[in-house]
């Protein structure tokens, strides 16, 4: 802890330095030249050199928090684990199902690979942002990058194969779609209403084929869904593809972060801390039977 809180603060005080650099420095331009647009300037210059500045240590104090701490948590939750904080699930991965947008920047972290009560799970932080372009009045043009989808992925790994792909998505989930696939009609995927009037107040239901929906989604899954979903503060998005189901939840979070360098670590709310952002990941597990195979059904 002491290791720690040290390299905290040695990243606050170079932030400390960098603030008052870029102030002075502003202060000065504009009182040698009496050109206050000129501050604006200098702050976004000191806000970029700062950047790079503190990219290095702020880099060794992440990875040291997350060595000391969420390294050993997940060695407590998990069995064959494999953490790696630099790395995430692959475009690839989240792409193949064809139920997300993929917008033009993809960026994933914190990759957890384990298994729990015997179900092999993967897990990171995700975030996709869009490309917007705008005009001005005086007719020059802009580009921005808007947050399409910011939070966590999971995948969860059966022994068994859906019959059809099958999307469960909360409405307000910005971000997904299905992909009409090329063939047969059947293969399409269809809106399936279910028999919940208050399922369908919160989730919709998309299909290839009706009977495996009503298969999975059965009315005792519908109530742990719509738990699931009072109980997390992001939208959920549920995909069944092949032998895996994915969840990915929009929360606009990250996880298993330090938290401000401003302020003292405290071991005993670290951890907790820490364990709670484990067990959303488990929950899902616990709160659906993930690991009784009833719902998968038999050939």
């Amino acid at each position: 802890m002491e290791e720690l809180n040290a390299l905290r603060v040695s990243v606050r005080n170079r932030l400390l330095l960098c603030i008052l650099g870029v102030i002075l420095v502003g202060v000065l331009v504009v009182a040698a030249t009496g050109f206050y647009p000129l501050f604006l300037f200098v702050l976004a210059a000191g806000i970029i050199v700062s950047v790079l500045v503190l990219n290095k240590s702020n880099r060794r104090y992440r990875a040291a928090f997350k060595d000391a701490f969420v390294r050993r948590a997940l060695e407590d939750i998990f069995d064959k684990l494999q953490y790696e904080p630099e790395r995430g699930i692959s475009y690839e991965t989240i792409a193949s199902t064809r139920m997300m947008n993929m917008g033009d920047r993809f960026h994933s972290e914190d990759y957890i690979c384990g298994e729990y009560k015997g179900i092999p799970v993967e897990q990171s932080d995700v975030h996709i942002e869009e490309e917007h372009s705008s005009t001005d009045s005086d007719g020059h043009s802009s580009t921005s990058y808007v947050t399409i989808f910011r939070g966590r992925w999971m995948i969860f790994e059966f022994n068994k194969e859906f019959r059809a792909n099958l999307q469960v998505v909360q409405k307000g989930f910005p971000n997904a779609k299905r992909k009409r696939f090329f063939g047969k009609k059947e293969t399409l995927f269809k809106k399936v209403e279910m028999e919940s009037e208050s399922f369908n107040k919160v989730f919709q239901v998309f299909a290839q084929n009706e009977h495996d929906a009503f298969y999975i989604i059965t009315p005792g899954f519908m109530e742990r869904l719509q738990g699931l979903a009072a109980n997390n503060r992001g939208k959920l998005l549920f995909c069944f593809v092949g032998d895996r189901l994915h969840i990915a939840i929009h929360d606009n979070r990250d996880s298993f972060e330090p938290g401000s360098v401003f302020k003292r670590l405290d071991e005993e709310k670290v951890v907790s801390k820490i364990r709670g952002e484990i067990s959303l990941i488990t929950q899902f597990i616990d709160e659906l039977n993930l690991d009784n195979n009833l719902f998968k059904q038999e050939d």
